[in-house]
């Protein structure tokens, strides 16, 4: 796709300069300001949101994948946990699990309820050794509600990357929101880790 592109004199100095030291063109210089504009720029995040790019302009990609990458970014905050829950409640707000509760169950038999179980012990509210099932609709909705509390806690970035993967929102999310969502929760990541001495627990 051809465009003819006008630049200002600040971009031309930068171009003049990134053409001559790193041997760029300015299309290949182009390209990468853009990827550079939308793409997270550390991992997880950029790899999950260069695989949706890439696969869209493929023609490759479908419903299923957006919402994989989406659950892999959200797996991976539990390593770089974010006190501001606002982009994770928009997120699950397309999903209405209460009116899914087949796909939102957990049981005892699965991967899941170990850490579903742990997010209860931190709540004070241990699970009862005959329960064999949890409501995953109603555990998204302890977590938010206190998310002041839990939010440093891996096990509940587990749950409702878990939940997210593999219950389905009412309406499918487009490549475009996948990678804003990463690029946000990425910012929310790198944004709370720069403000270390006041993070709570």
């Amino acid at each position: 796709m051809n465009r003819f592109f006008v630049s200002d004199s600040e971009s031309d100095t930068l171009i003049a300069l990134a053409t001559k030291l790193y041997g760029l063109k300015i299309g290949e210089l182009i390209n990468i300001a853009l990827k550079n504009e939308f793409l997270p720029v550390t991992e997880p995040f950029r790899t999950e949101a260069a695989f949706i790019l890439q696969c869209n302009a493929n023609g490759t990609l479908d419903a299923w994948e957006i919402k994989q990458s989406m659950s892999r970014g959200i797996r991976a905050l539990g390593t770089r946990p974010v006190y501001d829950s606002e982009r994770l409640q928009g997120i699950f707000a397309r999903y209405h699990l209460h009116e899914k509760h087949d796909n939102c169950s957990i049981a005892n038999d699965e991967a899941l309820w170990e850490s579903a179980v742990e997010v209860y012990e931190a709540l004070g509210k241990p699970v009862l050794s005959d329960c064999s099932k949890l409501d995953g609709a109603r555990l998204v909705d302890d977590i938010f509600a206190d998310w002041d509390t839990l939010w440093f806690e891996k096990a509940v970035y587990d749950v409702l990357a878990t939940l997210a993967y593999r219950c389905e929102p009412d309406v499918p999310f487009n490549w475009f929101e996948g990678i804003t969502f990463l690029s946000g929760i990425e910012r929310d990541a790198l944004g709370q880790w720069c403000r270390l001495p006041s993070r709570k627990k």
